[in-house]
């Protein structure tokens, strides 16, 4: 049977969208995903969108992680940027 009319997000809207947004549609999304399946709907297209939200997410919590060790790891980094540049 057909799926659900699926709302389709550009990458580049995706990679500005705000995190919370984010969050939310992934959920959304598996949430529509896990009720298509039980209802026996087709559910690729929901798992293409909630695929390129979640990959996005997930790059962003990477950075996040990367960059809070980084910082940890180089506690002039910031420093010797801002007095550099002044």
């Amino acid at each position: 049977m057909a799926g659900r009319n699926v709302p389709v997000h550009d990458r580049d809207y995706i990679a500005v969208m705000p995190e919370d947004e984010i969050r939310g549609k992934v959920a959304q999304y598996r949430g529509w995903i896990e009720s298509d399946r039980r209802r026996g709907l087709e559910t690729h297209a929901l798992e293409v969108e909630y695929c390129y939200l979640a990959e996005e997410l997930q790059l962003r919590e990477t950075r996040k992680r990367n960059h809070v060790e980084f910082m940890r790891r180089n506690p002039q980094a910031f420093d010797d940027y801002y007095y550099d540049a002044n």
